[in-house]
């Protein structure tokens, strides 16, 4: 067994168990979003879960999902924070951006917030990174037919 990962073998009686000691509901207030926050903690913690651990987790983290989904609002991103999100996940250096943007000046200054993302820089940006080039954009940039504003290209969700 693995850490992370589920034993052989669903035990009825053991999920039971899990889910009579708290039992599974719909998350309406942010106390009981705490609540489950905690038990999918300490289910995480356990070195070993077994299959029936894993499908409570599941259950639990999906109640979280549900009320997150409904209730917490992402702000976008600007695309230059995006970028540099996707390189510090990445460990990417910023001179490593320099066949994008043509310049170590060019990146220096997108990432300053100096200079705009051109649409060239997206696509090598996508490309290089493998997301897609909707990930620089709001979705009210990406929907606007003709020239969107530099203020609504910048915005970007956050990527999940």
């Amino acid at each position: 067994m693995k850490r992370g990962s589920a034993t052989p073998g669903f035990d009825e009686v053991e999920y039971r168990s899990l889910v009579r000691s708290f039992p599974p509901r719909v998350i309406h207030e942010e106390v009981q979003l705490r609540e489950t926050e905690r038990q999918i903690e300490k289910l995480l913690a356990l070195p070993e879960r077994t299959e029936a651990q894993e499908a409570y987790l599941d259950l639990l983290s999906t109640l979280v999902q549900e009320w997150e989904t409904q209730n917490v609002e992402i702000p976008p991103l600007p695309a230059v924070e995006v970028v540099k999100f996707l390189c510090e996940m990445h460990g990417v250096p910023q001179r490593a951006l320099v066949p994008i943007f043509g310049t170590p000046s060019i990146v220096s200054e997108v990432l300053a917030g100096k200079r705009e993302l051109q649409r060239k820089h997206i696509a090598g940006l996508a490309s290089f990174f493998h997301v897609s080039p909707a990930v620089f954009f709001s979705d009210a940039a990406a929907s606007r037919p003709s020239h969107p504003s530099a203020e609504a290209r910048r915005a970007v969700p956050i990527l999940s």
